[in-house]
């Protein structure tokens, strides 16, 4: 016997889109950066309420916490969406583009909520046949690497400890009705590094009575170019990335100091290892060769997302139920990072990617001002997302602790 009609799910789903677009739409026009998500915050503990769930504020921050219990004891499923904005310029002409000059929802974040949002709608209706118990995660912050630190930090896995942890992005370069699901690193670890370089002024002219910082900085980028293509295998996947350099205050001074930032994405520890320590030794080598002080900061600031194999089957099974056995695409990690990697760090989990372009209309990407996803990617996610959380109740505690079989429990 299946827990649920999957038909039924979806059909629910579309009923919810209005809601779903009207959260959706709100947000957006009102975009707040990582820990400023008051209004936000607001809108989305209010329909939470609403719908009877047992809900908490003020979580690392800003967030929002939820709690839907089922219908008889069983396993814990935690759910996360991200509720913060980017310092992008929106240039989409939209009804409902951003009210906050420099601000937008350039990542999908308002499309997350307003899915986790109908996914809560839909669950209470199916209450009846929901085991265990769901958690609602709206997270502050995760474009400033810090929100999922601070829901953790704030002891939301310690009190719910989940079994299971799924999250959900949009992404444009899959069609709507489209799920990519791929087990192993989906996402790239974070780190960040920060490079002084001391020297000493002189005239312009006189060069050799100084010590150039900036010859230094650019021997400096240039090395660090080299890291990837000379020290990390053709076959693994890295990007050193030198993103600011700030050297001299005049034309005619031999600059005596030169400051660089920049990050470094890995999909797995042994080459984050590498070059991290590949940095310190360039830096270290070009700026005595300019015979300059260096000083290096590198920070690793969230690990390699990798999805479960198993959250992966369980979901690429819902997803089929729901949308037809030819929805699930095997997509290509992606070089960007997301602080969900921290909860799948400590939960098994899998981060799921929605079609949000339609047909016809351009792929921009993520972070570009003209970036606007379909909004009928809306009630795809949701059905999904909310069949998930019901079938994985279902599983026996032996199909989730071995080998993963089709089909759940009566």
């Amino acid at each position: 016997m299946k827990a649920c009609d999957s038909s039924s799910v979806l059909a629910r789903a579309i009923a919810e889109q209005e809601h779903m677009v009207t959260a959706r739409r709100t947000i957006h026009h009102r975009p707040e950066l990582g820990f400023e998500e008051h209004a936000t915050a607001r809108l989305i503990a209010d329909r939470l309420q609403a719908l009877g769930l047992e809900v908490r504020t003020g979580v690392g921050g800003t967030g929002v916490l939820a709690v839907l219990r089922g219908y008889e004891p069983g396993p814990t499923v935690a759910l996360r969406a991200d509720m913060d904005a980017l310092p992008v310029c929106e240039e989409t002409g939209l009804p409902y583009t951003s009210a906050h000059a420099g601000l937008m929802h350039a990542c999908a974040h308002d499309m997350h909520c307003a899915v986790l949002l109908g996914v809560a709608a839909l669950l209470k209706g199916y209450a009846s046949k929901l085991r265990g118990t769901v958690v609602f995660m709206f997270q502050p912050a995760e474009e400033t690497d810090g929100g999922a630190r601070a829901f953790i930090d704030a002891g939301v896995l310690s009190e719910h400890a989940p079994d299971a942890v799924f999250g959900l992005h949009m992404w444009p370069d899959l069609k709507v009705g489209k799920v990519g699901i791929r087990p192993g690193p989906v996402m790239a670890s974070l780190d960040s590094f920060d490079i002084e370089l001391v020297g000493s002024t002189a005239h312009g002219a006189m060069p050799h009575r100084g010590r150039d910082a900036v010859v230094a900085a650019s021997s400096v980028v240039l090395g660090l170019q080299q890291i990837v293509s000379r020290n990390v295998d053709p076959m693994e996947a890295a990007v050193v990335t030198v993103g600011t350099l700030h050297s001299g205050k005049a034309r005619n001074i031999i600059a005596d100091h030169a400051t660089l930032t920049g990050t470094v994405r890995t999909l797995g520890e042994p080459i984050r290892e590498l070059v991290a320590s590949r940095i310190e030794k360039v830096v270290a080598m070009c700026a005595g060769a300019c015979d300059v002080e260096s000083h290096v900061t590198y920070d690793r600031l969230l690990p390699t997302l990798v999805n479960d194999k198993l959250m992966c089957q369980i979901a690429a099974t819902s997803a089929r139920e729901v949308l037809g056995p030819e929805c699930i695409e095997n997509t290509t990690p992606s070089m960007a990072a997301d602080d969900f990697s921290l909860y799948a760090e400590r939960v098994p989990g899998c981060y799921v990617f929605f079609g949000c372009t339609a047909a016809g209309d351009p792929a921009y990407p993520l972070h570009n001002g003209h970036f606007s996803p379909s909004e009928d990617a809306l009630p795809v996610a949701c059905a999904v997302m909310a069949r998930l959380c019901i079938d994985y109740s279902h599983y026996s505690a032996a199909q989730l602790a071995g080998e993963f079989e089709a089909g759940r429990q009566d």
